[in-house]
């Protein structure tokens, strides 16, 4: 070996500076950094995973239009989040200058003025409010939980704000599990949260005030149709409610109900083209006056093809102009039969036969319950639908305690053209009724 024998290999270690003053110099150090860099790669994964959470979050939240399910899932999605007690997601109401909430947690429906409590300071202000003692704070109002029971302490309180910056609501979970006050990595939390949260409760805002819009709509439509007439007053609101009783009874929820109440609402739209001396003809209608009477089915068709329905209601109008048809194909406008006839329809049609009988008219007093079911029981089959009146019989308690709320809305025996009635049969009207149904 020429250069390398062991001797100079023992002068070897020193070579990059280290050797035993280097072992003595990082000997208390390394274990320190490498506890600190372990520490930064935790925090790391612990943001990155707040963030999927985060992120998990919003795409929830932006999937749901209806406010309460949304803020009811703001507010759990929150108090997991933030490893709360309990969260409340309120939003500003400013007609009445109020904040609100109807899906609090561990609570009923809140209601409270802006400025007042540490929420409502938040809505005024805009600031977050992070308190470890909410009872040591003056802001808090202590009334709520003298009323629960509950006992609050820590709170973070934090603003949701909409488009133009302005509060539209605001986010509050109480007490940290584990004890201890809410931290700023909580802020944090909350704060990124909150800009996604404020775009979904705008959406579902809009959308809630659309749907109040379009229902507005429809039932001003369909007082437009009973004010002609005194005897049909209330005729639309009362069939809608039973249309949705049996509707229930039968099983249905959510768009296919609110879309047979609407049908229901706007069934006799067609009637506001019908005179006046066909519509309130006390009597009996000859041919003539009777195919007129009928031409109101496809009237409704006709105008309220003129109406942009929303795509989930594009059925309305079909199901309103078919609640003539019969289930042997004798109805009108188009003589359909059996399963040609929109179920929604023949639903609209048991409850309009049901209000016919129940309420007074012209020409026929109220005939009780027993004899409603009786008189339908004989049109079951071939006009009324027979898995539709297995539900009408279902709900008959709902319905009896319906008509009994509804009474009300009945016109009344001073009202111009009632008289007083008396007869207890069926009327020859509505014989005619309950083989063609006018």
């Amino acid at each position: 070996m020429t250069g390398h024998g062991k001797g100079e290999r023992r002068k070897q270690p020193n070579r990059r500076g280290t050797g035993v003053d280097r072992r003595k110099t990082l000997g208390g150090s390394a274990p320190q950094e490498r506890r600190a860099a372990e520490r930064r790669s935790q925090d790391r994964r612990s943001a990155g995973q707040r963030l999927e959470v985060i992120l998990d979050i919003t795409r929830q939240l932006m999937a749901v239009t209806d406010l309460d399910a949304l803020l009811h899932t703001m507010a759990e999605q929150t108090a997991n989040l933030l490893g709360a007690d309990r969260a409340t997601i309120y939003v500003i109401d400013r007609e009445r200058n109020e904040l609100w909430s109807r899906v609090a947690l561990g609570a009923g429906e809140i209601r409270f003025p802006i400025g007042r409590g540490i929420a409502g300071t938040v809505a005024q202000t805009g600031e977050t409010i992070n308190i470890s003692d909410a009872y040591k704070d003056p802001r808090f109002n202590p009334e709520p939980d003298r009323l629960s029971g509950y006992q609050t302490k820590s709170l973070l309180t934090f603003p949701m704000k909409g488009n133009e910056g302005r509060v539209i609501g605001v986010f509050q979970v109480v007490n940290k599990k584990g004890g201890g006050p809410f931290n700023a990595e909580d802020e944090n939390t909350l704060a990124s949260l909150g800009a996604s949260a404020a775009v979904a409760v705008e959406n579902a805002q809009l959308v809630a005030e659309q749907k109040r819009l379009w229902q507005s709509l429809i039932e001003t439509l369909a007082t437009t149709v009973d004010a002609r007439d005194q005897q049909t007053a209330g005729h639309s609101q009362r069939v809608t409610r039973y249309a949705t009783i049996i509707g229930r009874s039968m099983g249905w929820m959510g768009k296919d109900l609110e879309k047979l109440q609407a049908a229901a609402l706007l069934h006799d739209y067609g009637k506001i083209a019908v005179r006046d001396q066909f519509l309130q003809k006390p009597g009996k209608l000859d041919e003539a006056e009777l195919a007129y009477m009928k031409a109101h089915a496809e009237k409704t068709a006709e105008f309220l093809a003129r109406l942009v329905f929303p795509l989930d209601m594009r059925e309305v109008p079909m199901i309103a102009s078919q609640h003539h048809e019969r289930m042997d194909g004798k109805g009108y406008p188009r003589g359909l039969n059996a399963d040609r006839i929109h179920i929604g329809a023949r639903i609209v049609a048991a409850a309009d036969v049901f209000d016919a009988l129940t309420a007074p008219r012209y020409y026929k007093p109220a005939y009780p319950l027993d004899k409603t079911m009786e008189l339908m029981k004989e049109m079951t089959g071939p006009h009324l639908d027979p898995r539709v009146m297995e539900a009408v019989r279902r709900a008959i308690p709902e319905l009896a305690r319906a008509m009994d709320e509804l009474k009300s809305t009945w016109p009344k025996p001073t009202d111009e053209g009632m008289g007083t009635i008396a007869e207890a049969a069926l009327s020859e009207r509505d014989a005619a009724t309950a083989a063609t149904k006018t």
